[in-house]
């Protein structure tokens, strides 16, 4: 018997694949292959477009408008929202604009151009929300302020009050039950005392700021507090609002972070610069010499990190800043008998200035400081008057004051002093401008942009 063997050595691609079908056919029929989707790692999602630059025309003068971002934010959202609980169903569009919040201050209290990225005041932000029914309606009207406000919005919507009479109704409901407010509930407080800052509405947040000084008392004080993270915010709230009404604030903390600063290379150097700058600008008052050192080395130290590619621990950065605002506040309150010399009342009054620009800081319209605004404007017409003021020292209070209170636009009395100044200095470059400002308190991060504008604004002027 002859075998007949298949010769398949000059079979091509082609004729294999025909001869696969044909073998397979019927032996498939009625089968399906389910598909194999491919698994790629999600991209890392933008959530806001650079807070820094965001304003009610846009991020730029060609950037889409504010209908545009808020559609652009909705499209976000974090997957842990979409897998937690929370005290009432939470629609996802709702989510995101939560979420696209709670990133932005964020993001403004702790820059994460300057700071170590700080997970636990997520954290803790998260538990209230989900635990706590009083402080998830209050966050949904935080959340849904700002979202209006992105789109143009002026006061509170129907939303936002409708979130926050449910605030209310919660709030006095655990009161009631409890005594003792919790730390959810003193969050609460804040956070509405805050938001009323930012409406400019000094009203409101003081009787906030009331019913938050008496749950702090409650509590024992500031000290009770175990989470730092919400003290430091009960910290930035009083100062706010001091700064606005004038008032002297309700607490105090003066943790400056001395160890932090003692670390650098630079504090000996820049300790002694600031005993020479405060001496040639004829700034003796012990108080306001102690603070503008305690800035300046912090400035320089701030400003360095950049340099070695380091950031700085967040809660050190918030210190800075309470330490600051507390003890200018203390030393000489903006509604009282100004009695410090005219050198020392203007520097004073500069580094309050400075305390504001970092507080709130870019994103946001200027808030207004009437008390603030009125003394330095005075302080600063009186001091230009003494032909002995020295230079540089006017300089940083005229750019200060018009990156901090006052538009040089539309203030035409200190666009009149900055350019006759400049003038007489003979600077002819903003870098020659930036190096005699970085001899006094000021932070690349907060002020070099703001500076760079008042000076192409006074060049086209």
């Amino acid at each position: 018997m002859e075998f007949q063997f298949i010769d398949n050595t000059n079979i091509d691609a082609s004729a294999r694949k025909q001869i696969r079908s044909s073998v397979m056919r019927g032996r498939n029929t009625g089968k399906t292959r389910p598909r194999k989707e491919s698994t790629r790692r999600s991209k890392p999602r933008v959530l806001v477009p650079d807070v820094a630059n965001i304003n009610r025309r846009g991020v730029d003068g060609n950037s889409p408008g504010p209908e545009d971002l808020v559609g652009r934010m909705l499209k976000t959202v974090g997957n842990e929202f979409t897998s937690l609980k929370y005290p009432k169903p939470l629609e996802p569009h709702v989510q995101r604009i939560v979420r696209q919040f709670m990133e932005m201050t964020s993001s403004i209290i702790y820059p994460k151009e300057l700071c170590i990225d700080v997970q636990e005041s997520h954290a803790i932000w998260f538990e209230f929300f989900q635990s706590d029914e009083a402080f998830f309606h209050c966050l949904l009207a935080m959340a849904q302020a700002f979202s209006d406000w992105l789109q143009g919005g002026e006061g509170e919507s129907v939303k936002v009050m409708r979130y926050l009479a449910n605030t209310y109704r919660c709030v006095n409901e655990k009161l009631k039950k409890e005594g003792t407010p919790d730390d959810a509930t003193v969050a609460v407080v804040m956070s509405i005392t805050m938001h009323n800052n930012l409406l400019r509405a000094p009203g409101g947040a003081k009787v906030h700021l009331n019913a938050l000084q008496r749950m702090v008392e409650l509590r024992g004080g500031l000290s009770s507090f175990p989470t730092t993270l919400l003290l430091q915010k009960i910290c930035r709230t009083d100062i706010e609002f001091s700064l606005q009404s004038g008032s002297l604030p309700r607490f105090y903390r003066d943790e400056f972070p001395y160890s932090t600063i003692h670390s650098s290379p630079l504090w000996l150097d820049t300790t002694y610069e600031a005993f020479i700058t405060t001496t040639n600008a004829q700034v003796y008052n012990l108080d306001v010499r102690s603070v503008f050192r305690d800035i300046l080395c912090a400035s320089k130290f701030i400003n360095s990190l950049k340099v070695t590619n380091q950031k700085l621990p967040p809660l050190v950065f918030q210190e800075i800043l309470i330490s600051t605002g507390y003890r200018l506040m203390y030393m000489c309150p903006l509604d009282g008998v100004r009695p410090l010399p005219a050198a020392d009342d203007v520097c004073h009054l500069a580094l309050l200035a400075l305390v504001t620009t970092i507080l709130i800081r870019k994103g946001y319209n200027k808030l207004s400081y009437p008390f603030l605004a009125r003394l330095l404007h005075d302080s600063i017409s009186k001091i230009t008057e003494d032909p002995s003021v020295c230079n540089g020292f006017l300089l940083w209070l005229l750019f200060m004051a018009g990156i901090s209170i006052f538009d040089v636009k539309d203030d035409v009395w200190l666009q009149l002093l900055l350019k006759n100044h400049i003038s007489h200095m003979e600077l002819e470059s903003w870098q020659s401008v930036k190096i005699i400002l970085r001899e006094y308190p000021w932070i690349d991060y907060f002020h070099d942009e703001p500076g760079l504008e008042i000076w192409e604004t006074l060049a086209r002027s």
